[in-house]
């Protein structure tokens, strides 16, 4: 469920931002869809969300698409929105299958150099073909343009999650965020630090916590082997202290991804990811690695 931790947009903008210094003429409206297939590998399957982990590995079918449009509607006033789907089946473990939609609306407004914006999220979960989660998120940021070639981000962002059959497990999540970015080589190359505090809220306090947190990510993008590629790596540690309970978690996630596009509508993608959820609490102490090929169709 990493969904609840995803920024979109962020570095669309800051790029387009980079590359330009100041935003395309008005009343340009792109579009963009992109469809993935391939394989995911997990040493543990779980489910992130409920701190539930089955202790058992297994490989599961991806299926996903994601339609996105942008339109820049004066040179200042840009909105972005998005529909995104999911499927993950696995070979024996079906209980985890899992179904996640995403839409979104995002909207920007450049005052100089600087920008202004706010977005909203919705997201459906399904968990073996029945309804498990819903998610309401809605963030105001700024995009402070601090240089040549820096950025900053901070972030303000307002989340409810409704479980359809935990609802002790019910929450409200505010979380404040700063990040920093630095580009070179033409905004091919980039680099990315931040610090987020987050406070959730839950119906039953048993799982109520606070959770500060760092994150960090580095980009490249270049050509080798007459071929376009990306590499990303990137990684992110919290500290959740439970308010009811004397129990303290520390999550720390690596991942690297690499994207070979073979032509401008084909590409192979290769992800890793290991993640190490250390618990006071036995159930919630647990560690997994995961691994995916896809092959990716853009349009």
């Amino acid at each position: 469920m990493a969904i609840f931790q995803r920024v979109l947009l962020t570095t669309s903008v800051l790029m387009a931002a980079f590359s330009s210094g100041q935003s395309i003429g008005s009343d340009k409206i792109a579009f963009t869809g992109k469809a993935r297939i391939g394989s995911e590998y997990q040493s543990n399957v779980n489910i992130n969300a409920i701190e539930q982990a089955s202790g058992q590995s297994d490989s599961a079918m991806l299926l996903e698409a994601e339609l996105t449009t942008s339109w820049q509607a004066t040179p200042q006033l840009r909105l972005d929105a998005g529909y995104s789907i999911l499927d993950k089946n696995y070979r024996q473990a079906n209980d985890f299958n899992t179904r996640l939609q995403l839409a979104y609306l995002d909207g920007s407004y450049m005052l100089g150099k600087h920008t202004i914006g706010a977005n909203f999220y919705h997201a459906n979960a399904q968990l073996n073909k029945v309804d498990f989660l819903r998610l309401n998120q809605a963030s105001l940021y700024s995009l402070l343009h601090c240089g040549d070639t820096w950025f900053i981000r901070p972030a303000l962002t307002f989340a409810e999650k409704t479980f359809a059959s935990i609802h002790e497990r019910d929450a409200n999540t505010f979380s404040a965020s700063t990040d920093a970015f630095w580009f070179s080589g033409s905004g091919m190359r980039f680099l990315s630090m931040g610090l987020v505090w987050e406070d959730e809220s839950t119906q039953d306090p048993t799982f109520s916590y606070r959770a500060p947190g760092l994150r960090v990510k580095l980009s490249n993008r270049f050509t080798r082997w007459q071929f376009a590629q990306q590499l990303q790596v990137g990684a992110k540690v919290s500290q959740r202290d439970y308010q009811t309970t004397q129990r303290s978690d520390t999550h720390t996630v690596i991942d690297a991804s690499w994207q070979l596009n073979l032509n401008p509508q084909f590409a192979i993608i290769g992800k890793m990811e290991h993640g190490d959820f250390s618990s006071t609490l036995d159930r919630a102490d647990y560690r997994e690695t995961r691994t995916a090929l896809l092959l990716q169709f853009e349009f």
